[in-house]
């Protein structure tokens, strides 16, 4: 607030003694700063003649109305509308408002940052509701979810592999194309900290670093298939135990050309791991280590815990939770639930409850409130903006409590409608 200002009224003091024709119109109040000595003491006087206004010399601070100047009150009087301050004509150069409809918002992304100077710009996000109505909420919490939205879109469309992913060259997809998909992950990061954390290690150590420090043969099994890393991992515990059919038609599937035993099995497996993870995408890794090349100042142990610190578990979110010290019984009754219901996720409706809950598939920290609400309106409801869930502070059972909340993350749309 840059404007303070001081209502303050006078009245005549009654006489003490009736006969007396003299009576004191003078008020003086002194407002001070208490203990801290950084500001001015303010000092009213007030009288018949004499309108004076001392006051502290703190240039963002306006003191009116000024005397000697007919004003209406009512005109004066500001009235808080919440509406936005325009911006200054050097700050709306540094803005840029992009549209990202729903359902393509994969596209969407790839056209916006098309251009280069979008990594300069401040940027919001308008996005457009699947009933093409235009969604009301705002904020950092807009396009964190929409960030969330592009990657898993992302991974579904362009990456190869299981538990972690790389991307694979497609036909329709030029330099260009590829370099927007860098600057999307360059401005994630800088602007909201969402970093790709499915992107298979090895593969971002050669966009950032122009090397591979991990071990390409452990992110490989996680690259392959679950049956797939069944049986390569059996032959390497035990090369005579495993069937040979199986383990050759594994081998045959990634481009095998070589005979197989137990000695060379390790080496095979660390050379197709290479191939997948860091020799096929080098297309890309050279538009991304275009785009990202000085900007992302992390040392390869520096990525590793980033990945690992944003891998969410059920264990990592409980811990993230924030309660108020003072709950009431019927609160931590609910806390417990919410705990539990936690516990009970598995990664898939684990990762829906964070992006519910912050607009990110991410782990962050959450900030955990509790609201009156009648049985027919009770529901979980969510500031993304700030991370902050609020619920009702009464169940009967953990299996309501439980059944609520699923029905919400099984929704397939959450509409932001808190500006």
């Amino acid at each position: 607030m840059t404007m303070l200002r001081f209502y303050i009224a006078t009245k005549r003091k009654p006489s003490a003694n009736a006969d007396s024709d003299t009576v004191e119109e003078t008020s003086e109040f002194n407002l001070v700063s208490g203990e801290n000595d950084d500001y001015t003491d303010v000092i009213i006087v007030l009288d018949n003649t004499q309108r004076s206004l001392n006051i502290s010399s703190d240039p963002e601070i306006t003191f009116g109305p000024h005397f000697g100047i007919e004003e209406d009150e009512e005109e004066d009087t500001l009235i808080f509308e919440n509406v936005p301050v325009p911006a200054s004509p050097l700050e709306a150069e540094k803005q840029l408002t992009i549209t990202v409809h729903h359902a393509n918002t994969l596209a969407d992304m790839i056209t916006a940052f098309s251009d280069a100077e979008i990594l300069n710009k401040s940027l919001n996000v308008r996005r457009i509701l699947p009933d093409n109505k235009e969604e009301a909420g705002s904020g950092s919490g807009v396009l964190r979810d929409v960030l969330s939205c592009f990657w898993q879109e992302f991974y579904e469309r362009c990456t190869l592999g299981t538990t972690v992913k790389v991307p694979f060259i497609r036909h329709d997809f030029p330099a260009e194309t590829w370099k927007a998909i860098g600057r999307i992950l360059l401005k994630g990061y800088q602007d909201c900290e969402y970093f790709p954390n499915k992107l298979a290690l090895p593969f971002l150590e050669q966009v950032l670093f122009d090397n591979v420090y991990s071990d390409l043969k452990a992110y490989f099994m996680q690259f392959v298939s679950s049956q797939e890393r069944e049986v390569l991992m059996q032959a390497l515990t035990d090369f005579t135990a495993v069937d040979t059919d199986d383990l050759l038609e594994v081998l045959d599937s990634y481009g095998c050309r070589r005979k197989v035993s137990a000695e060379n099995l390790p080496k095979i497996i660390e050379e197709i791991a290479n191939k997948e993870m860091v020799q096929k995408p080098m297309f890309v890794i050279d538009c991304w280590r275009e785009m990202n090349d000085q900007h992302l100042n992390l040392s390869p142990e520096a990525l590793t815990k980033l990945l690992s610190d944003l891998q969410p578990t059920t264990k990592k979110v409980c811990k993230l939770l924030k309660f108020d010290v003072d709950l009431t019984t019927n609160q931590k009754e609910v806390a417990n639930h919410l705990k539990r219901f936690i516990r009970e996720l598995d990664e898939s409706k684990l990762q829906k409850f964070l992006r519910f809950c912050t607009g990110s598939d991410l782990t962050d920290r959450i900030y955990v409130g509790f609201e009156k609400m009648t049985e027919f309106t009770r529901r979980p409801i969510a500031h993304t903006c700030g991370n902050i869930l609020h619920i009702a502070d009464s169940y009967e059972n953990f299996p309501d409590f439980r059944s609520e909340f699923n029905a919400v993350l099984e929704s397939n749309v959450w509409v932001m409608d808190i500006v």
